[in-house]
């Protein structure tokens, strides 16, 4: 693990560059300038379960996207990423709140890579029976209804991608990509 904050903040941003604009997910750094990144917005493209509300009962219907924001606090990385659904609802799950507060099944250490956290929570949304919680669940109903609905395979998981990586040279072209796009906003701010 790197020395200081910074150190830190660019290793897993590089380490973010794994998973970005994969089918499953991309993500925009949103606070700090890259790469010392302290919030992501990652949209999350896999199919999973929403609990929405009628006047007379609950429906647990599918949603193809979520959206999540991480923040990094400034004691990070000794305290865990704050993470937030931003959907309405949120994922149904026992692992989020109903307020869309992630839940991890491991307890967070200074030295867990923030891309392997980040992947452990795509793995939740797409309902990855290993990484459900049952001892302590962050959200009941969802666990009930999981226990009912376990054995139908057709549910789970609810999402069939594979969680791949980018390769060093498709990591490479990202970061050309990202470095022009840098370009293209400086010069249009110089006009300004």
């Amino acid at each position: 693990m790197p020395e200081n904050r910074n150190g830190r903040l660019a290793s897993d941003y590089r380490e973010m560059l794994k998973i970005q604009d994969r089918p499953y997910c991309s993500w925009i750094a949103t606070k700090g300038e890259p790469p010392y990144a302290e919030e992501y917005l990652l949209t999350v493209k896999l199919r999973t379960y929403a609990l929405s509300a009628t006047d007379d009962k609950y429906i647990v219907s599918t949603i193809d996207r979520c959206t999540v924001r991480v923040t990094l606090w400034d004691s990070y990385p000794y305290v865990a990423p704050n993470i937030k659904m931003l959907n309405i609802p949120p994922v149904f799950h026992p692992n989020w709140y109903s307020k869309g507060t992630y839940c991890p099944v491991d307890e967070w250490s200074p030295d867990s890579s923030l891309k392997d956290y980040i992947k452990q929570l795509i793995g939740t949304i797409k309902y990855d029976p290993s990484l459900i919680e049952t001892a302590a669940p962050a959200n009941y109903k969802a666990l009930d209804w999981f226990i009912k609905n376990c054995e139908n395979s057709d549910l789970f998981p609810s999402d069939d991608t594979e969680l791949t990586q980018n390769t060093p040279e498709e990591i490479a072209a990202i970061e050309k990509a990202m470095i022009s796009d840098e370009k293209i906003i400086d010069s249009w701010n110089k006009r300004r």
